[in-house]
């Protein structure tokens, strides 16, 4: 299955985009940042460098909010009596 793109330096724009769009927008709407969208709009490198890792110590910041939110929770009984 191939994607095929639109290239978009064949496209002419429209009298709206003429007016209201600058370099910048013609430029984010070419094939670069529209093909690809499981990437969102990134490289491969960048979102290599931009993923989750596997943790070998698990799952750290749920085991520490636990303890946070039993620690509130003691000292919001305690306060209460």
């Amino acid at each position: 299955m191939s994607i095929s793109f639109v290239q978009a330096e064949k496209l002419r724009p429209t009298a709206f985009e003429v007016e209201y769009f600058d370099q910048y927008d013609f430029y984010s709407l070419t094939d670069r940042y529209s093909g690809g969208s499981s990437r969102k709009g990134r490289s491969k490198k960048e979102a290599e460098d931009h993923t989750n890792r596997p943790n070998p110590a698990g799952h750290e910041r749920k085991i520490v909010l636990k303890l946070q939110r039993t620690e509130q929770k003691r000292k919001a009984r305690t306060s209460q009596k």
